[in-house]
């Protein structure tokens, strides 16, 4: 049994099995979208899934593409408990779209504001602006996907009640290595991105990091008893 908190599974070539094998073998996934109208297309199939949801996402380096389905967003977050990938992306190739992801951020987070959900941040290059908007709306445990950002911000997280999901990728790199060594145990998730990131093994992630899946296991369930 594996925990895997951020996978594109409607990205992948085949997802009904995907779906299948994973549900099979009793593997807890939430599958992030990029769009509102990926969510509605995918959330069918997963709807008699026991293990596997599927998240409503707005991800900010699809923004400008996107923008004219933020009513949308708001029409179905009631269909799931799941948000995700969200957030703020300011790396050279999506720098130019600042305003209007900021815009779009503090709308998603003004919607769900006060809701139990669980939320899945993007946050390259853009982490004080996504903490900012995150306590802004007292946004509680949110799951950094991925993380890159400065270690200082890593306090300010974990006190709003923040996780981190890492990846095989992570424990590949002296950077990843780092940041999760500042990160408290009770506070990892594990994620695989896939198919995005092709170092998406999760067994071997915690086996490179010498971390029991029993954590892993202990902290998706603490977090998932905030929205029960």
């Amino acid at each position: 049994m594996i925990i895997d908190c951020h996978c594109h599974f409607d990205r992948m070539q085949n997802p009904q099995s995907f779906l299948y094998e994973n549900e099979l073998r009793g593997n807890y996934i939430i599958g992030m979208t990029n769009t509102p109208r990926h969510f509605q297309i995918g959330f069918p199939y997963v709807m008699s899934c026991r293990f596997i949801r599927l998240a409503l996402g707005f991800h900010p380096q699809a923004i400008e593409e996107i923008y004219s389905q933020l009513s949308l967003f708001k029409e179905l977050i009631s269909n799931t408990s799941y948000i995700g990938e969200v957030g703020l992306d300011f790396n050279k190739y999506f720098i130019n779209s600042k305003s209007i992801q900021l815009e779009s951020f503090d709308y998603i987070c003004a919607c769900l504001s006060g809701q139990k959900k669980i939320i899945s941040i993007h946050s390259r290059m853009a982490e004080r602006e996504v903490i900012d908007i995150l306590e802004k709306y007292n946004i509680s445990t949110p799951i950094f996907h991925w993380y890159t950002g400065p270690l200082g911000l890593i306090p300010r997280i974990i006190e709003l009640g923040g996780y981190f999901s890492i990846n095989e990728a992570m424990t590949l790199s002296e950077n990843g290595r780092k940041i999760i060594s500042h990160i408290p145990l009770n506070r990892l998730l594990t994620e695989s991105d896939a198919p995005y990131n092709k170092k998406n093994n999760i067994i071997s992630a915690l086996n490179n990091l010498n971390i029991d899946s029993k954590v892993i296991y202990s902290n998706f369930k603490t977090l998932m008893n905030t929205i029960r």
